[in-house]
């Protein structure tokens, strides 16, 4: 196993570098995140505005920021490794939880779990778009599997800082990382000041950068979460949990559980996490955060990842039990006809995220045309009157705090990039639908 984990990493990476030849861009959120380390690295921090304060991409874009304009790129081969190194983390658990006697088909439950991992369920950001755009997702779901699977080889410590890493993404993570921590320093003394250091690390990073960049250490927790909403919210991260993983996945789980073995406990524990962790998105829900997909992803890697496992043993046990191969089988066809539909829909993700980097590459020619001097002149703000791109790569673009870009459809002053024509002013430039118009201030 670590031998398969070594060479799929290295190919992993190797894709992940090749990516980078293809013509998309980053999404709302990345374009924040190198912002912010590119502030880091200045020591000028500023987290009021845009998005919610994540340490860890703010921590790697600070050094990713001295590669200047390729900087993005740095980013986009991190992300995109994780998304590469999560499928390939499933499948590889899945393959391990399958056990010895399942054979060859713990390859099977290795392309099951990989296969749903990679194309997870998202009608809100479908996976090609977590890929090509760089969100953080998949390679939280990396992080954790990553923990997992050293946990499960005794690399206690290895576990431990990867679970760190993950916790500094999400703060789902948090109660899952607190409890595996105190179970391993209670086991292994040796363990506790790394532990110690992990529990003050992870609540410093998320809390005082973000004081010191907004004077408020709870913005982001305030910019993250919006009305509190009613208790159906709980009821659509449920469903949206259930359509995440294959449905086939959900079937080798049943399969799993009926076929007690000895040895099973970790998996069972896994199910349980992961029953815990949708449970708390649904819960953060209903108090106004977003229950989005994305944010359920560890949770239904395991899905997918011991309903592989159920698959294989039960279609190795086939010939002895005839239900289970018919079983097997059904759950197979299944599989094999979800990752079928889903990956019809990639040609057509694709197309829709080539036209938004065309757009942000456009609003990048009219910007760098006119000038971050000129753009920024009226206030020392400049208006975006689209939502065609996103702001955040407007302030990446003019090396400018996210809040020098004010959103605004109807600007009645200062310098405008907009996709229409705005009905005073003067044109400045103009690049594949972008417009730079001056309108006075």
């Amino acid at each position: 196993m670590p031998r398969a984990l070594r060479i799929g990493g290295t190919l992993a990476l190797a894709l992940a570098a090749l990516s980078l030849l293809l013509p998309y861009e980053p999404l709302y959120d990345p374009w924040g995140w190198l912002v912010w380390g590119r502030e880091l690295a200045h020591l000028d921090l500023a987290t009021g505005d845009g998005l919610s304060w994540k340490p860890l991409p703010a921590l790697l874009g600070a050094p990713l920021s001295l590669l200047g304009e390729a900087a993005p790129q740095g980013w986009l081969f991190v992300a995109r490794g994780g998304w590469l190194l999560a499928a390939l983390l499933a499948g590889l658990l899945a393959a391990c939880f399958s056990g010895e006697g399942a054979g060859r088909w713990r390859w099977v439950a290795a392309a099951v779990a990989a296969g749903s991992v990679a194309l997870t369920g998202d009608s809100f950001t479908p996976p090609t778009r977590q890929f090509t755009g760089g969100l953080a997702e998949p390679l939280l779901v990396a992080l954790v599997l990553g923990a997992i699977l050293a946990a499960l080889r005794g690399r206690c410590a290895a576990a431990l800082w990867l679970g760190v890493a993950a916790a500094l993404l999400r703060p789902e993570c948090w109660p899952f990382l607190a409890v595996w921590a105190i179970w391993a320093a209670r086991e292994r003394p040796a363990l506790r000041p790394q532990a110690l250091a992990a529990a003050l690390l992870v609540p410093l990073a998320w809390f005082v950068p973000d004081l010191l960049g907004s004077g408020d250490p709870l913005r982001g927790s305030e910019t993250a979460r919006g009305d509190v909403a009613e208790p159906g919210e709980a009821f659509e991260v449920l469903g949206r949990a259930l359509g995440a993983p294959l449905a086939a996945a959900w079937l080798g789980v049943a399969l799993f559980l009926v076929q007690r073995r000895p040895g099973d406990a970790a998996a069972r524990l896994l199910l349980a996490g992961a029953a815990a962790w949708i449970a708390l998105v649904a819960a953060m829900a209903v108090a106004g955060f977003a229950g989005l997909p994305r944010f359920l992803a560890p949770a239904t890697a395991v899905v997918a990842i011991v309903g592989g496992a159920g698959i294989a043993r039960a279609a190795a046990a086939g010939r002895s039990r005839p239900a289970l191969a018919v079983a097997a089988t059904a759950a197979l066809t299944v599989a094999v006809g979800g990752l079928a539909l889903r990956a019809a829909a990639v040609p057509g993700d694709l197309r829709e995220v080539r036209e938004q980097a065309r757009l942000i590459d456009g609003m990048f020619e009219v910007a760098d045309e006119v000038g971050a001097e000129r753009l920024l002149s009226c206030g020392g703000r400049v208006r975006l009157a689209s939502h065609a791109a996103p702001p955040t790569a407007l302030a990446w673009e003019l090396g400018a705090p996210i809040e020098e870009v004010h959103v605004n459809l109807r600007p009645r002053y200062g310098v405008a990039l907009s996709t229409r024509p705005l009905p005073r002013g003067r044109l400045l430039a103009r690049e594949h639908r972008w417009r730079a118009t001056d309108l006075g201030c």
